[in-house]
């Protein structure tokens, strides 16, 4: 019996660490695209600040 409760045990360990690996996933799937987003608009305001500064020049 000792042994069954064990290996329940293991399941739910496994469970839960699916869960968790699953969640981990999901958010660096979403910070990604946020992070492309932002990195993107950055660039865009970098490039017209060279331009206009270019042509003060």
């Amino acid at each position: 019996m000792n042994k069954l409760r064990s290996g329940q045990s293991t399941l739910e360990y496994v469970i839960i660490l699916a869960a968790v690996v699953g969640a981990i996933i999901a958010v660096g799937i979403l910070i990604k695209g946020n992070l492309n987003t932002s990195y993107t608009k950055l660039g865009d305001k970098m490039q017209s600040k060279v331009i206009e500064l270019g042509d003060k020049i």
